[in-house]
């Protein structure tokens, strides 16, 4: 398995073809959400992904967006989960805000379900759930990833 960490301009058309079939298979296959993806942040995205045999089998996008550096579309393939797949994405997203986006405050939309996930990661949930993408999220934030030098 290999890691990439790549900016929308640098993904070949293979692995921007694979990022989105696992978004698709995921998002719209198992959760059944018409929230429409691709979207015009992914031109803006740093791309996290795991490579293995040429299909992406984890993968995130970070970005500056409205509200700051936040971070998202965090999966991984059904048949990878429970591998310790998740905290290597995480990892990964980790040392590329560190790198590209240091001593900033992030902050996420995270489905209700994985908010124990992130807290186990420093995020802190703040406010009331709420329905973005057809399914109950919390706001959280964590201070930020501090950089090197």
């Amino acid at each position: 398995m290999e890691w990439f960490d790549k900016e929308f301009s640098a993904l070949t058309l293979t692995e921007l073809a694979e990022v989105y079939r696992l978004r698709a298979v995921v998002f719209n296959g198992e959760q059944g959400c018409t929230f429409p993806d691709p979207d015009l942040k992914d031109r803006v995205c740093h791309h996290v992904f795991a490579l293995d045999a040429e299909q992406v089998v984890a993968y995130a996008r970070y970005f500056i967006g409205d509200q700051g550096l936040t971070f998202g579309r965090v999966v991984v393939a059904k048949e990878y989960r429970q591998k310790g797949l998740g905290k290597q994405l995480m990892d990964h997203i980790f040392d590329g805000i560190k790198q590209n986006f240091p001593n900033r405050p992030i902050t996420i939309h995270a489905q209700v379900q994985v908010e124990a996930f992130y807290a186990q990661f420093n995020f802190q949930s703040v406010g009331e759930h709420f329905i973005e993408a057809e399914r109950e999220h919390v706001t959280m934030v964590h201070p930020g990833i501090e950089g090197v030098g």
